[in-house]
């Protein structure tokens, strides 16, 4: 809709073009980085474990296979590891259950 208001103040390149998602940038790349951190800390807590849908053994285990991946490895396991960390902090912060 908003690409549709607009459509007479922009270029027909940028009227057509996909929509395409905003990605962090990759927290396994800087294992001391503050971000890295939350996520090594919050998906070996209590709330990962308490969210049945989750195997947190298998998490856990990716997390302990990142230091021996490439990086392009680890950024591709990025992003999963991003929308689990997502589900976890809004398990925190809005009580969410099963």
């Amino acid at each position: 809709m908003l690409r549709e208001s607009v459509r007479d103040i922009i270029t027909e390149t940028v009227h057509r073009k996909h929509k395409h998602p905003f990605l962090t940038p990759p927290a396994t790349l800087d294992a001391k980085g503050r971000f890295s951190v939350l996520l090594q800390d919050t998906l070996r807590g209590p709330t990962l474990s308490s969210m049945q849908f989750f195997d947190q053994k298998k998490v856990v285990n990716l997390l302990d296979s990142l230091q021996t991946m490439d990086d392009t490895s680890r950024v591709a396991n990025d992003q999963v590891l991003m929308m689990v960390l997502s589900a976890c902090v809004l398990q925190d912060r809005f009580g969410l259950s099963a």
